[in-house]
């Protein structure tokens, strides 16, 4: 970006009251230093939240079975999550942060489902492995406003999808989704499953159809970063690539039913509250709303769910599906909120970090290519990287509305001594 065009932005953004007189936008990132780093990041490998039994009738073959009851974080996935820990470790090194969590360097909040503590347990273990994990967590069973909202629970079965929106490409990988299942998807094979009391994706309600179609991609994909052999996750019908293109499904279910603000303000608007105020704290700058860790924290890492990840892409107007080219959410991704000081003030810099499907399938995210890193432009911010924190607070204020809970950032502390 030119210097004139920088000074063209801060006048607009100046104009629309959207920045202050003193905070003004750094022409690139080459003076940036991190002062404070929040990672919000999807829980590890799990089993599918269905046992194989539920899943049989969408499949003319039995699904695959799991080594953990439905819902849980597999050991594959808990020692992938380790290793994301070491790579944790060396990431904050480089951006000049601290990264030892034996000494609170390193903060974490994790959701209360057995899942999401078993990660914040295991990622804990491979980013400090010298002391006892410690993070902070509800009781299990006990929602989270955090990871919640204050209007939705753990999927995306109330969000709203319009069948007009769904494109040829997203029908397309429907057809080839129910290939695999049963093996065929012309009539006369969708009359014999139906018969036989099987489910089908195709012929009836589009919009339903793609939320069931996203949940089973998924359950494929799971299959496939668990380790399984091709005859498991996909009957022998799939490779790697054809997970990579099915796993679509998913991204595309979350991204209709959270593209817009208004779609992701029950689930996610009460969470980018705490994180702006987060920021803005660590910036100097007042808020109202309650900061999600104590004054000086640098690291703060949540552990959470792959629609609160939807949900902020869909409030902030984010997406990373070109950087991905796969799965937009897998187990152990993240979306990073860098708060920068810049000359002139302090900004707010949103990355992705999103471990390969290959890489969680080996179980290790330590080489250099394992992990997909993205800086994001931010499209109410002038598609910028670098935002004023004054513009980010505005842009995420609006977003949020009225969706704040006071009940988060509450979070007892948890050791690994009787966690879940």
């Amino acid at each position: 970006m030119s210097m004139s065009m920088t000074f063209r932005i801060v006048g607009l953004l100046l104009a629309l009251g959207m920045l202050s007189p003193g905070d003004t936008l750094a022409d690139d990132g080459s003076q940036a230093t991190v002062v404070q780093r929040i990672i919000l990041m999807r829980h590890g490998i799990r089993s599918p939240t269905k046992a194989p039994a539920d899943l049989a009738r969408y499949a003319s073959e039995p699904w695959p079975a799991w080594p953990v009851a439905p819902g849980l974080l597999t050991p594959h996935g808990i020692d992938t999550l380790r290793s994301l820990g070491k790579r944790m470790r060396r990431d904050l090194a480089d951006a000049g942060l601290p990264a030892d969590a034996c000494k609170r360097e390193v903060r974490v909040i994790a959701d209360s489902t057995p899942r999401n503590q078993a990660s914040a347990k295991a990622l804990l273990e491979g980013l400090s492995p010298s002391c006892a994990p410690v993070w902070q967590a509800f009781p299990v069973g006990q929602d989270d406003p955090l990871f919640r909202g204050t209007g939705g629970g753990d999927d995306d079965d109330k969000a709203g999808i319009d069948a007009a929106a769904i494109d040829d490409t997203t029908r397309a990988t429907m057809a080839e989704l129910q290939q695999v299942l049963l093996g065929c998807h012309d009539d006369a094979c969708l009359a014999r499953a139906k018969s036989d009391g099987k489910q089908v994706l195709l012929g009836g309600d589009a919009a339903k159809a793609l939320k069931t179609a996203g949940s089973l991609s998924e359950n494929i994909m799971l299959a496939y970063v668990q380790g399984m052999p091709a005859a498991q996750f996909g009957w022998g019908r799939l490779d790697a690539e054809g997970v990579a293109r099915v796993i679509g499904l998913h991204n595309a279910s979350f991204r209709l039913a959270h593209a817009t603000p208004e779609a992701s303000r029950g689930r996610g608007g009460n969470m980018l509250a705490h994180i702006s105020a987060t920021l803005a704290e660590a910036a100097g700058r007042p808020t109202t709303v309650k900061a999600l860790a104590p004054a000086g924290t640098r690291v703060l890492v949540l552990i959470g769910h792959d629609t609160d990840l939807a949900a902020q892409a869909g409030l902030l107007g984010l997406d990373w599906q070109a950087a991905t080219k796969g799965d937009d959410f897998p187990p152990g991704g993240a979306l990073v909120y860098d708060l920068v000081k810049v000359p002139g003030g302090y900004a707010v810099r949103l990355s992705v970090a999103m471990p390969t499907l290959a890489a969680l399938r080996a179980g290790d995210v330590i080489p250099a290519n394992a992990v997909v890193l993205k800086s994001l432009p931010q499209p109410d911010c002038g598609a910028i990287a670098l935002c004023p924190i004054s513009s980010f607070a505005a842009t995420s204020g609006r977003a949020v509305g009225d969706a704040v809970s006071v009940s988060a950032a509450n979070e007892p502390m948890t050791s690994a001594v009787g966690a879940p």
